[in-house]
């Protein structure tokens, strides 16, 4: 009666797997060097190939991100400084339009007329000017972000494209990313 094996057929698993001797999936010391073996294997392998050139990448974007925010930074400055300026020119301006009325006042109405439209022609020149400045130096800001954001994309696109693909691959990758791109 001891030599009678009772083993239950567990559906699903073949019968000749059911039959193998129970102490297959015992741990032995060559089971587990063999497991770690392998392990720092793919590991070392992940490390190589997967993990720098990711944290490559997350740093060139985080670079690129920073010299972009920068890049803003300073165009707000040089906006604030230009509104600055822009503000002073109107204060000078509104200051020799008061000093204007001030001596033809003295003189005459007569004169004192002509004067205040020279003052207020003279602040609106400036105000002009200012203004035009002001909206090419946004331009100039903005053309230069473009350029940058356009280079970094090219860098991008070259360092992608010099990966090993097929000539149809890369002219396809090209073509994509060319009609995404807009300045």
């Amino acid at each position: 009666m001891a030599d009678v094996e009772h083993t239950v057929a567990v559906p699903g698993i073949p019968e000749p797997i059911q039959k193998l001797p129970s102490d297959v999936m015992q741990v032995s010391g060559q089971m587990l060097l063999l497991t770690w073996l392998a392990f720092g294997i793919a590991a070392f392998c992940l490390h190589k190939l997967l993990w720098k050139p990711i944290l490559r990448a997350v740093e060139g974007r985080e670079k690129s991100i920073g010299d972009a925010l920068d890049g803003a930074e300073r165009a707000r400055q040089e906006l604030a400084e230009t509104e600055d300026r822009k503000q002073r020119t109107i204060k000078q301006a509104d200051e020799e339009a008061r000093l204007v009325a001030e001596r033809a006042s003295h003189e005459a109405e007569a004169t004192l007329a002509r004067a205040e439209q020279e003052a207020k022609a003279l602040a609106q020149r400036r105000l002009e000017a200012a203004e035009q400045a002001l909206e090419l130096e946004r331009r100039k800001a903005a053309e230069a972000l473009r350029l940058d954001a356009a280079n970094r994309l090219a860098d991008t696109l070259e360092r992608f494209l010099r990966q090993e693909l097929t000539d149809a691959q890369k002219r396809a990758y090209q073509t994509e990313f060319l009609g995404e791109v807009k300045l």
